[in-house]
């Protein structure tokens, strides 16, 4: 015999999330209902399905194999359910940076229309990589420093700096020897001064007085800024390849440095039981670096 919907639920719910109690929150019910319902499943089954650490657990061997036979059945489920309703088109909304939808979503977005039609996204920008985006966001990007990434985050695309400007500019305060030269050219900044002065470290380029010049938090202004030729500033890596391309901005030195900075997808912990946000995760995902 079967065991009861309700208990498969139940542990479907913990083994996605992680917990009893964020199973407990997204099927409405009570911790003490979800660890009953699950100790009654290994029971039916005379099988361990988790392994407890602290407050979560981790599926062992068996509760893997059940999982993605539970995954894969309510999925099915679910899908034949909305094949009888008629349904408003189901809406993800994801927190981004501009320059990140700008310039790596917006090439992108074509594709994911072909393959999830019934999603529909809507952005909220955001400029610092700690804002939430709000309480109605279901997907966070963020933009950090490598080393400062979550463990367990996943690079969608990783960040390499160097320093470019406008033609004009370089014609009208260069040539640029070497990077010592910007020195004492206009420079424009992002958020901080940090951008240059972790730039100019990397070359190896002693700063004895504070870094001078105009901060933006929109990079797409300071690419313009740059277009114009209003300033040097530091571009990133492949965000800023079609400008190069088609000639806006040029690269001053052949510097190659590592990447030092990345995007990466979060998903709010009350969305993690939405199919709908963790289908857009797993597309966002798709295509890490």
């Amino acid at each position: 015999m079967l065991p009861s919907l309700s208990a498969l639920r139940a542990f479907d719910a913990a083994a996605r999330l992680g917990s009893f109690r964020a199973a407990a929150d997204a099927l409405s019910v009570s911790t003490t209902a979800i660890s009953h319902h699950v100790r009654g499943l290994e029971d039916h089954l005379n099988a361990q399905l988790f392994h407890r650490v602290g407050r979560n657990v981790e599926l062992s061997e068996d509760g893997q194999r059940l999982a993605e036979a539970t995954s894969e059945a309510f999925a099915r489920l679910e899908d034949a359910v909305d094949s009888f309703t008629q349904r408003s088109r189901k809406v993800v909304r994801i927190a981004a940076g501009p320059i990140f939808t700008a310039r790596w979503l917006m090439p992108r977005i074509s594709d994911f229309w072909d393959q999830h039609p019934g999603i529909e996204l809507e952005f909220t920008p955001t400029y610092r990589p700690g804002e939430s985006g709000g309480t109605t966001t279901d997907i966070i990007i963020r933009w950090d420093r490598l080393q400062n990434m979550p463990h367990a985050a996943a690079t969608l695309v990783a960040l390499q700096p160097i320093a470019v400007a406008a033609p004009a500019f370089v014609e009208k305060h260069g040539p640029f020897a070497n990077p010592q030269d910007l020195l004492s050219v206009p420079i424009l900044h992002q958020r901080n001064h940090w951008g240059w002065m972790d730039w100019f470290s990397a070359q190896d380029v002693p700063i004895s007085l504070p870094l001078r010049g105009p901060v933006f938090e929109d990079a797409n202004v300071l690419i313009r800024g740059a277009a114009e030729g209003q300033g040097a500033i530091i571009g990133w890596l492949p965000l800023i390849e079609q400008d190069l391309k088609e000639g806006r901005v040029v690269r001053l030195f052949d510097e190659d440095m590592p990447a030092t900075h990345g995007y990466f997808a979060e998903i709010r912990e009350d969305a993690r039981s939405r199919r709908e946000s963790r289908k857009v995760l797993d597309w966002l995902n798709s295509y890490m670096t």
